[in-house]
C-alpha cells in the first residue's frame, strides 16, 4: 500500500499530521470526534506505540486527560503532513491528475 509507505518514509523525520475523514467506516476515535476531518498528530514522541500495517494505523493518544488507543483505516487518511512534505491523496476510486487529463482530452484527427 503506497499510504504506509509514504507515511514509513515521512514518520523517519519526526511526526506526521494525518488528516483523517472521521466518517469512514472503521476510524475508532472518541466519540465527540466522529463525522468531520480532523487532524491526528502521530509519530515517535506523541504515540510512542505506534502500529501500523496494510489495513491502517493504531496510536495510543491523549485527548485532555482521557487516553484512547487510536484506529485510521488508510481509506480514510487523505492527507500527511511532515517538516519536509504534504501529500494530499486523491478520494478513492479517483485517479491522480494525470489519468483525468487525458480523459479529458479529445483524441487528435488529421485533418487534410
Amino acid at each position: 500500500m503506497i499510504k504506509l509507505a509514504i507515511f514509513n518514509l515521512l514518520c523517519q523525520e519526526g511526526d506526521v499530521n494525518l488528516v483523517v475523514d472521521t466518517a469512514i467506516e472503521g476510524v475508532d476515535i472518541p466519540p465527540y470526534l466522529y463525522g468531520r476531518m480532523a487532524n491526528f498528530i502521530v509519530g515517535n514522541s506523541p504515540s510512542p506505540n505506534l502500529k501500523t500495517d496494510e489495513q491502517g494505523i493504531s496510536a495510543p493518544m491523549r485527548f485532555g486527560d482521557t487516553k484512547f488507543v487510536c484506529y485510521f483505516p488508510w481509506a480514510a487518511v487523505k492527507a500527511m503532513v511532515s517538516r519536509r512534505a504534504v501529500v494530499n491523496f486523491p478520494p478513492d476510486g479517483e485517479k491522480g491528475h494525470e489519468d483525468k487529463s487525458r480523459k479529458s482530452t479529445p483524441p487528435l484527427k488529421i485533418v487534410k
